[in-house]
C-alpha cells in the first residue's frame, strides 16, 4: 500500500521550471556541487560554463543531488551551473538553468608574504657577484644545487671578497658556485620562500619566461611589456635576458628594484616618468647601499639602471586573495618604496 501510493504521488506531481539551489564546497584538489532534489525530476545536467553563462559544456548526468570535480587545475576559476529535467511519456521537460557559481581552486604550496620575499631577496645584496649561469646545474637546463638551497652559499660572499672595483664578469663565466645570475638569484629567492628543505624542484629558468611561467602557476596574473600601469611590491619583471624584483614605487613614478646584474646582487632604480635619471628611486638605492652594505658600495657605487626596465618587461603580479600563496598582512601593496625600504631595515 506504500509503495503504490508513494507511485501514484510522484506520478501526479506537476513540473515547475523554477532553477535550482546550487551549492559548491572545494577543497585543494576537487569541487563538490550539490543541489536540493525535487520528487517531480527523473535526472540532473551539471555543466560547465564561463561568467556570461554561455559556452556551457555538459560534465554530468546523474540522478543524484552531489557530484565531486576532479582534475582541476590550481589557480584557475571555474564556473558551473546544473538544471533539472524530467522525461515523461517520450518527452524531456527541463528546469531553467541554476545561478552561475564562480570557483577559484586554491593554489597548493608554502604560504608567504611580500615582505619576506622582499627579506629573503635582501639576503644576497652586497655580497654576491654576477656570475654569468650562477645559480643554473652544470647542464645549463635549469635549477643548480645553490639555488635549490635555504639560505646563502657561503662561496658567494668569499668569491665577493676576492673581486676588485675593475670585476668582469666575462672572465667568470659559468663558475655557476660562486655567484647569481639574474634567473638564478629569483629563482632562488622563490624557492627560499617555497620551501623549508633542500633539494626540490627549482624555479630557475630563462628570464623571459619567469613572470608567465609563475603566473600559470596560479600565483598572480601575467601582464604583458607595453600594457603596464604601475609597480608594486613583489612584481616579478621579465624581459629577453633579464628579470628583477620590484620593491617599491616612489611617487615620481621611478621604481626601486632588487636583481642580479654585473657587477652583481644589489639595489638599484630606475629613471622617473619624465626619464630624469636622479630620481627618487636611485636616491634610496644609493642611500641604502651605502649605508649598509659600504664594503659593495665602495667598489660598485652605481645604483642606476635605465628606462628601458620601466617600458620593456612583463609582469607577474602576485595574487594576495588568500587561495594562492601569497599574502600582505603589512600592506606592502599598498606603500610607497620609501615606506617599504624603512621598514624593511627596522626590522
Amino acid at each position: 500500500m506504500f509503495l503504490a501510493l508513494s507511485i501514484s504521488v510522484t506520478a501526479q506531481a506537476g513540473f515547475s521550471k523554477k532553477a535550482l539551489s546550487l551549492k559548491v564546497k572545494k577543497s585543494e584538489e576537487s569541487i563538490t556541487l550539490s543541489w536540493a532534489g525535487r520528487r517531480e525530476l527523473t535526472g540532473y545536467q551539471v555543466y560547465r560554463t564561463n561568467a556570461s553563462g554561455r559556452n556551457r559544456v555538459k560534465i554530468k548526468t546523474t540522478k543524484k543531488t552531489r557530484v565531486t570535480v576532479t582534475d582541476l587545475k590550481q589557480g584557475k576559476t571555474y564556473y558551473f551551473c546544473v538544471r533539472g529535467c524530467q522525461k515523461k511519456n517520450g518527452k524531456t521537460k527541463y528546469t531553467s538553468y541554476s545561478k552561475i557559481m564562480k570557483v577559484k581552486m586554491p593554489v597548493r604550496g608554502q604560504k608567504s608574504t611580500l615582505k619576506k620575499l622582499l627579506q629573503t631577496a635582501l639576503q644576497p645584496v652586497g655580497s654576491t657577484m654576477y656570475v654569468w649561469g650562477g645559480g643554473w646545474n652544470e647542464a645549463d637546463t635549469g635549477a643548480g644545487r645553490e639555488a635549490r638551497t635555504i639560505g646563502v652559499s657561503p662561496k658567494w660572499k668569499q668569491f665577493f671578497q676576492k673581486q676588485t672595483s675593475a670585476y668582469d664578469y666575462r672572465k667568470t663565466r659559468y663558475q655557476i658556485a660562486n655567484g647569481l645570475d639574474c634567473s638564478g638569484y629569483i629563482g632562488w629567492c622563490i624557492y627560499n620562500i617555497q620551501n623549508t628543505e633542500n633539494g626540490k624542484t627549482g624555479y630557475v629558468m630563462l628570464a623571459d619566461q619567469m613572470a608567465e611561467n609563475f603566473a600559470s602557476r596560479g600565483w598572480g596574473t601575467y601582464t604583458q611589456k607595453g600594457k603596464v600601469k604601475n609597480y608594486r611590491a613583489g612584481d616579478i619583471m621579465s624581459s629577453s635576458g633579464h628579470v628583477y624584483l620590484v620593491v617599491g614605487q616612489c611617487s615620481d613614478g621611478s621604481v626601486v628594484l632588487l636583481h642580479s646584474s654585473p657587477p652583481g646582487v644589489q639595489l638599484a632604480g630606475t629613471p622617473d616618468r619624465n626619464g630624469k635619471s636622479e630620481s627618487k628611486a636611485v636616491k634610496l638605492a644609493r642611500k641604502y647601499m651605502k649605508k649598509y652594505y659600504p664594503e659593495w658600495y665602495r667598489k660598485y657605487p652605481n645604483c642606476a639602471k635605465g628606462s628601458s626596465y620601466l617600458t620593456q618587461f612583463s609582469q607577474m603580479r602576485w595574487d594576495l586573495s588568500g587561495d594562492a600563496v601569497m599574502t600582505d598582512p603589512e600592506k606592502y601593496r599598498n606603500k610607497t618604496a620609501e615606506q617599504i625600504l624603512r621598514d624593511l631595515y627596522s626590522t
